[in-house]
């Protein structure tokens, strides 16, 4: 196979293994024991309440945070793993397209040059 045909297939194939893009976040999903400060509650014996967050950094040192109901934890996962494959997948698409500039392979035509 020639170098710009494999180029080319490997950056298709790329893409059709992303995930939807409707299934993406960034953040980190990161699990707190707390105390409810209710006397008679299980908390005040030891037994903490389980809470998650999925926890995002922003510019200027801004964070925010947003409560997941544990039924909801595999999702994140999966939303989270999903950001990451899009994330690599681009860095990927993104060298395939600099080896393309690179070689000239790109253009809406190419036009063969002619000798004189």
């Amino acid at each position: 196979m020639n170098p710009k045909r494999y180029l080319l297939l490997r950056r298709k194939e790329v893409v059709a293994q992303l995930p939807p893009m409707t299934e993406v976040v960034r953040g980190s999903l990161i699990q707190r024991r707390l105390v409810c400060g209710k006397p008679n509650c299980r908390c005040a014996k030891g037994q903490r309440h389980r809470v998650w967050y999925l926890t995002v950094s922003f510019a200027r040192g801004r964070t925010e945070q947003v409560t997941v109901p544990e039924e909801l934890v595999p999702e994140v996962e999966r939303w989270l793993s999903n950001y990451e494959r899009w994330w690599y997948g681009l860095e990927e698409i993104s060298g395939i397209n600099r080896e393309l500039l690179r070689k000239r392979w790109v253009g809406r035509s190419q036009k063969k040059k002619r000798k004189r």
